[in-house]
């Protein structure tokens, strides 16, 4: 009997932890989708007046199509979830799986070279 009990108790502890566990995984979530969309709003705001501000003739048209691009691109983030960005870049990696050790080994080694500057800036 004090064994079931034991047991018992151990399983509603356990549920608990998981259901406060899960609700903070929504909270950090919700927050970073707010972020996400946040930074989507301020991009496709930036591509609209570059689109405004470019001037007339080829060059013009060149920073028009850019700016389209990035509006695009803002718009795609303003209307994003984490999740959503998670499965489109696993859907990436699999129909691209040596395109993508590229680029990890390319961000992974410029990322390592921001961090022994900065480890560097602080021994003097």
């Amino acid at each position: 009997m004090n064994f079931d009990n034991a047991t018992e108790n151990a399983k509603e502890k356990l549920e608990s932890v998981k259901m406060a566990a899960g609700e903070k995984v929504d909270e950090v979530l919700d927050a970073a989708n707010t972020r996400l969309n946040t930074a989507g709003e301020k991009i496709s705001e930036a591509g609209a007046r570059l689109w405004e501000n470019a001037p007339e003739g080829r060059i013009g048209e060149a920073i028009g199509a850019a700016a389209a691009q990035v509006e695009n691109a803002g718009e795609f983030l303003a209307d994003a979830t984490v999740q959503d960005l998670g499965k489109d870049l696993a859907a990436f990696v699999r129909k691209h799986p040596l395109q993508s050790i590229a680029a990890g080994l390319v961000v992974g080694g410029l990322i390592g070279m921001v961090f022994s500057r900065a480890r560097g800036a602080f021994r003097s």
